[in-house]
């Protein structure tokens, strides 16, 4: 399934949306490239600008477990598969939980 199906069939957006938050997304990950530091603070930044970048779409900004199935979708989708793989790993490197995203770390793990 195509990311704008994805985003329109799972999450209800519309096309203008669904196309706005690809394009976030992209920007988010030229963020991490442009900008990585191996730093808590880094991660915490990072994962903050994740959740900012999909509040607008229905998302709480604090809710992990509410983000989770975005993410496990969005990995699924291949060509973010780089960018959750980031979300995920910030997430943990800031104390996120290990439950959270577990499904999705297991896939990442069964990749490399």
């Amino acid at each position: 399934m195509s990311f704008l199906n994805m985003m329109k069939q799972d999450y209800h957006l519309d096309d203008n949306q669904a196309l706005t938050l690809k394009t976030d997304l992209k920007n988010l990950e030229t963020f991490f490239d442009e900008n990585f530091e191996d730093t808590p603070s880094f991660f915490q930044t990072f994962y903050n600008k994740f959740e900012k970048t999909i509040a607008p779409y229905g998302f709480t900004e604090g809710d992990a477990k509410q983000a989770e199935a975005l993410v496990a979708s969005l990995y699924s989708q291949g060509k973010f598969r780089i960018l959750m793989s980031y979300i995920i790993s910030a997430f943990y490197q800031s104390g996120g939980s290990s439950e959270i995203f577990a499904d999705t770390y297991t896939q990442m793990q069964n990749h490399h």
